[in-house]
């Protein structure tokens, strides 16, 4: 399946830089014969290493090693880069900021990522507001930074209406209005129509449809009026891209597909399972091992040794913070699983879990004869099995609302 191919039938995009994630991800697509999107955003992967330590090429060639180890095909892989513009940086002077920007973008294109979202409508420090016309003219700037050529066969994603990267702490939205939509279009297209190899070139335009989730709510999308908007990016060969789809049901991510959401974003839903899964295990370990991981202590004393990635989202009382630490469905922990305790942690319950019998967890699971299948098809240790249980319906939810058909297994 060729890009256009992807781009007309849509396709989910798994954002997080979480290995043991993306792994079961790339084997759930290997077993379903599926192409794959993994993106990462600027605040995780950037020239500096963000917060997983990892540059552009360092992540494509970690994927790259997982991808050999379980023998998926690179015809199936899609690499995005999302989020990329002055995000990282927004605490910097605007100058100082689209500087950086302009590196990043220079090294994503370098590493020939396959999709590429530039998001300019970042407030730097100091900044209110801005207008359209200054997002897009951000834009220009970073595009005129490296060569256009670069992006003539990328998926290129735009827009001004952006929602904030790995979910907010509100559930209020602003539907983009169609009068939006269509000055936006006409915006991009005469920035794009300055260069020749991105003339008539077709993109993506991220708008918001109304989703947001907070700690412990989810807003569904506002879809009722929607069909004139559908309407005149499919008459302009254009398609839409949602961002913060986590925990939509698949009725409501069937319904953004078609309405011409070809690209459903997810990435803290799928965190949020891992920790789940992670924590179920704890659960049992304690009862088998004397000697176990605590792993929920330990990720709660670094969260509070570090608050740098959760302060401003859980703002309740000690005992609130505490549940929210592991319930939230922002997922705030996902940013910590990388601290050298959480992973040593992490990895003796791993362990211990791998040394049990299976059938230990056939209760909670009501393991099934294609259960052992998949296992043994897939080659999963206990551990990786669980997350993978975990993971499962959110996975099958946004392969089905983009029309992908799945195996009986």
């Amino acid at each position: 399946m060729n890009k256009d191919e992807i781009i007309k039938k849509g396709l989910p995009s798994f954002c997080t830089a979480n290995f043991d994630v993306l792994k079961i991800i790339m084997k759930f697509s290997k077993i379903h014969n599926l192409p794959v999107l993994i993106e990462c955003t600027s605040n995780q992967v950037n020239q500096y290493g963000g917060y997983t330590g990892l540059t552009p090429k360092n992540f494509k060639l970690k994927i790259d090693e997982i991808r050999k180890k379980i023998k998926l095909s690179r015809k199936q892989i899609l690499l995005g880069g999302d989020h990329l513009g002055p995000l990282p940086w927004k605490n910097l002077a605007e100058n100082k900021a689209m500087i950086n920007a302009k590196i990043l973008l220079k090294k994503y294109i370098k590493e020939k990522y396959d999709k590429i979202h530039i998001d300019t409508g970042i407030l730097c420090s100091g900044q209110k507001k801005l207008k359209r016309e200054e997002v897009i003219f951000r834009c220009e700037k970073l595009i005129r930074s490296i060569n256009s050529k670069n992006l003539k066969d990328t998926i290129l994603v735009v827009g001004t209406e952006v929602p904030f990267a790995g979910g907010g702490d509100h559930l209020k939205t602003n539907v983009t209005k169609l009068e939006n939509i269509k000055k936006e279009f006409r915006m991009y297209k005469v920035l794009f129509n300055k260069y020749n190899s991105l003339k008539n070139k077709s993109f993506c335009l991220v708008i918001d449809p109304g989703m947001a989730f907070g700690n412990e709510s989810i807003t569904k999308s506002k879809l009722k009026n929607f069909i004139k908007k559908s309407d005149f990016s499919k008459k302009n060969n254009f398609v839409f891209e949602a961002h913060s789809s986590d925990y939509q049901s698949l009725k409501d991510l069937k319904k953004l597909n078609s309405l011409n959401f070809k690209f459903l974003k997810v990435g803290p839903e799928l965190t949020f399972y891992y920790l789940k899964a992670a924590l179920y295990m704890e659960d049992i370990e304690k009862k088998k091992f004397k000697k176990n991981s605590n792993l929920r202590k330990v990720i709660s004393t670094r969260m509070n040794i570090n608050k740098k990635y959760w302060k401003q989202y859980y703002k309740e009382n000690k005992k609130k913070n505490e549940y929210l630490k592991f319930n939230s469905y922002l997922d705030r922990a996902r940013y910590y699983w990388r601290e050298k305790d959480v992973n040593t942690s992490k990895k003796i319950l791993f362990k211990n879990i791998d040394n049990m019998n299976l059938d230990t967890f056939s209760t909670s699971f009501k393991l099934t004869k294609d259960d052992f299948k998949i296992k043994k098809i897939l080659s999963l240790n206990n551990s990786n099995f669980i997350v993978y249980k975990f993971l499962k319906k959110t996975l099958e939810k946004y392969y089905l609302a983009c029309n992908y058909k799945l195996n009986s297994n």
